[in-house]
């Protein structure tokens, strides 16, 4: 005989898988290097196309497939839109148009190595250290 689960329970099962797959990617670093190239080719796609499906279909044209680094990519590129809705990112943008920003390099490059915690079931960076990370790809004071 089998029984069957009441919703909330299989809701919370789905959510601990999911967030036990988002956990193997918390700490996985991406090369600075890569990560900038990788938001540098998304925002070349029509802003309309800029989507999850189309942010991961580039991450594995980046990484070779599906790979733990495409993953990573993903998670800190969802972290990093979350990032600016942040009123301590705003001295780090631009306002470009409307609903785009014009973002510094070293910014995105320390996205591919700073903590990620999980807030609210989501991976999101912890802000004082994305900017401390930030400070390690700014030139030296004198040298810009």
């Amino acid at each position: 005989m089998m029984t069957r689960m009441p919703c909330s329970v299989l809701r919370i099962r789905h959510k601990m898988a999911a967030m036990t797959e988002t956990a193997a990617y918390l700490t996985l670093h991406v090369p600075p290097d890569e990560m900038v190239k990788y938001i540098q080719d998304l925002m070349t796609l029509p802003h309309g196309e800029i989507a999850a499906s189309s942010a991961m279909t580039l991450a594995q044209r980046h990484w070779g497939g599906d790979t733990p680094l495409a993953r990573a990519a993903l998670l800190r590129w969802g972290a990093l839109n979350l990032a600016f809705q942040d009123k301590r990112l705003e001295t780090w943008t631009v306002t470009r148009e409307r609903d785009r920003i014009q973002v510094p390099a070293a910014l995105v490059a320390a996205a591919g190595i700073a903590p990620l915690v999980i807030d609210n079931e989501r991976a999101v960076f912890d802000i004082p250290a994305l900017l401390d990370a930030t400070l390690e790809f700014q030139p030296a004071a004198g040298q810009a």
